[in-house]
């Protein structure tokens, strides 16, 4: 975790406190007072971030998401890699394309222009969010984003053409997306191609992805619960990335 210095108000001495952590609390190394972070003005940003944090949330119950992307910015301009704010920024401005009915600034619409913007925010914000968020909050944001991730992955099927000989199975790699955090991501490309390259050229193969196409959604609701199984499964595919890549 990275620390940032503050300055004891009855000592002048000197207080580390956890830039993680907003709520968290920190302790003069001289005089022995603790402070709360929010209570500790001298730390250089925090208070001012918790509080564009804060005014953000309640710019978000007010209707102004306008008024919340300016405090969410400000943020970020503090602490770049503040979650949080990426976070949010996230659900302000897929609220704000839910809104205009995904439609771009031309007025298009579409199936291809709705995957366009929705990947577009989830990449500008959603991925960031998930890159620079505590485990346990990062796949919190994972399951939040599910439905989008499975709509663009719905839509990006190269096997298509192999549709009579697959079955019913469809083109996204749901689980793989649910442990890497991202359809588009190296990994789970590198899964996709040797799904449709290898398996989907073999009768066995196809019946394996049959098979994994109809467990998969069930085995996400649990890989969503259980952060220990998401860290074992995702082993299990960084070693089958290393072999297929050989």
């Amino acid at each position: 975790m990275g620390l940032q210095p503050a300055v004891c108000t009855s000592c002048g001495g000197s207080i580390n406190v956890d830039d993680i952590n907003l709520n968290g609390y920190g302790e003069c190394q001289f005089c022995g007072v603790g402070y709360k972070v929010i209570d500790v003005i001298t730390i250089d940003g925090l208070p001012t971030l918790k509080n564009h944090i804060d005014s953000a949330a309640i710019s978000i119950k007010m209707g102004n998401l306008e008024k919340a992307v300016k405090s969410y910015n400000e943020a970020i301009l503090l602490k770049p890699n503040c979650h949080e704010a990426w976070w949010g920024l996230y659900l302000c401005n897929d609220s704000f394309d839910r809104y205009y009915g995904y439609q771009d600034k031309y007025g298009n619409k579409g199936m291809n222009v709705k995957a366009s913007i929705i990947y577009n925010t989830l990449e500008k914000y959603a991925f960031r969010a998930i890159e620079y968020a505590p485990p346990e909050m990062a796949s919190y944001y994972k399951t939040q984003i599910s439905d989008h991730v499975n709509f663009l992955e719905s839509l990006n099927n190269p096997s298509q053409s192999n549709s009579k000989n697959s079955g019913s199975a469809k083109s996204g790699c749901y689980i793989a997306t649910a442990v890497y955090g991202s359809y588009d991501c190296e990994q789970v490309m590198v899964l996709r191609e040797f799904r449709d390259n290898v398996l989907l050229k073999k009768s066995w193969g196809r019946i394996f992805v049959k098979m994994y196409y109809s467990i998969s959604p069930k085995l996400v609701k649990y890989i969503r619960k259980d952060s220990k199984l998401e860290q074992n499964i995702r082993s299990g595919l960084d070693f089958l990335i290393t072999k297929v890549n050989k």
